[in-house]
């Protein structure tokens, strides 16, 4: 059996693996062939060392370079487009079939037995690719990349999800899901959540855990739905308490508490020291540009529970389905910091052995079992 898998990040450049990664792997570990699309490269990638590696393979050697072994029957390949996915530079509707026109024959040229797409502009290569089924991964909500995609194209991915061009959607949330029924109710949509890796989020060690009390912290990115003011705030109802940011940039922190500190970034490896010496984690999300509703339980949820701390979130679209009873939730600065509280006595009466089961149910090689049993249903 062979397959293609359009997905966005490289197995070559490292980082974090996503769920198209997973699922690539997990085909190759089943007898599969595997072919992976990481996002294309076009001559603009001069920007950044990931981007210059990336066009060096793209673009500076022959077709045998472009193609890497990853692993046993999996391969990623290195492919072209004369202008990136950028806002700025894919903006007209012509641009849309010109942008995998560049797919090689080794790819173009050949029956796959199953296509599956991220939501990204690699759904754009979908046209050049046959197979007996293809597959939607809706891992996003299209219109939530209008900072960094044109209309244009975020139009265009919306209207491919509704569309005829894919047997099945594999929605990654309930919310995603509706989303997709919404734009095509005769279509089959299949709700398959993302999983975690589980050996990344358990501590490696299993000695016993000293918890800085009343401590709470929040690690993640300084999204436009990080509310850094109600962090600030719930700080202040909570004297008694240290609060900790973790994450990559400076954020402006003018007017913040004495016991509400930025710390930096924190690497894959640390993060689970760094979580184990809290007590409770940090979700305080607000509203922006309308994602909220298709987020159900964001990667820090399983971090957080992988280290036996309680959750404290606020309560906005799906959050709440999605975390259930496993976290506190409040909007305002007092139920905010009541749930912190809420959250720290959760933790504290929870089993031992609570927080290692939960995360291997899970885990990606439970998630990719069930895409596996999709994708036989599909080619029966």
């Amino acid at each position: 059996m062979r397959a293609i898998v359009l997905g966005t990040q490289s197995f070559i450049d490292g980082g974090t693996k996503v769920g198209s990664q997973h699922l690539a792997h997990a085909l190759a570990a089943a007898g599969w062939s595997v072919d992976y699309v990481p996002t294309l490269s076009s001559p603009l990638d001069v920007v950044g060392r990931q981007r210059h590696a990336r066009l060096a393979r793209a673009w500076g050697h022959g077709m045998p370079q472009r193609a890497v072994g990853i692993s046993q029957g999996l391969t990623e390949w290195s492919l072209q487009s004369m202008f990136p996915a950028h806002r700025l530079f894919l903006r007209w509707p012509w641009q849309l079939a010109a942008y995998g026109q560049r797919c090689p024959s080794p790819l173009r040229d050949v029956p796959f037995d199953a296509c599956i797409a991220d939501v990204a502009p690699n759904m754009l290569l979908l046209h050049q690719i046959t197979a007996r089924a293809k597959i939607c991964r809706l891992n996003d909500w299209p219109q939530g990349f209008a900072r960094d995609l044109h209309p244009v194209l975020i139009n265009a991915l919306g209207s491919m999800v509704g569309g005829p061009d894919f047997d099945e959607v594999w929605a990654v949330s309930e919310p995603l899901a509706e989303y997709a029924r919404a734009l095509n109710p005769q279509g089959e949509v299949v709700h398959i959540p993302n999983g975690v890796e589980a050996r990344l989020l358990m501590p490696a060690t299993q000695s016993p855990v000293v918890r800085q009390p009343r401590s709470a912290v929040y690690v993640g990115g300084l999204t436009a739905w990080l509310d850094t003011g109600l962090l600030a705030q719930a700080a202040r109802l909570l004297p008694d308490w240290t609060f900790a940011v973790y994450a990559p940039g400076t954020p402006p922190q003018h007017g913040w508490p004495p016991n509400l500190q930025w710390r930096g970034s924190v690497g894959r490896a640390e993060l689970p020291a760094v979580l184990q010496s809290h007590e409770v984690g940090l979700i305080p999300f607000c509203e922006a540009e309308g994602r909220m509703r298709y987020v159900e339980r964001p990667l820090k949820f399983y971090e957080y529970i992988a280290a036996g701390l309680g959750v404290a979130s606020t309560d906005l679209g799906a959050l709440r389905h999605g975390m259930g009873d496993l976290a506190c939730y409040g909007n305002d600065a007092r139920t905010f910091a009541d749930a912190i509280v809420q959250a720290r006595e959760q933790a504290q009466v929870r089993p031992a052995s609570f927080a290692k089961d939960f995360v291997q149910a899970h885990d990606w090689s439970t998630r990719a079992q069930t895409m596996l049993a999709r994708l036989e249903m599909l080619l029966a």
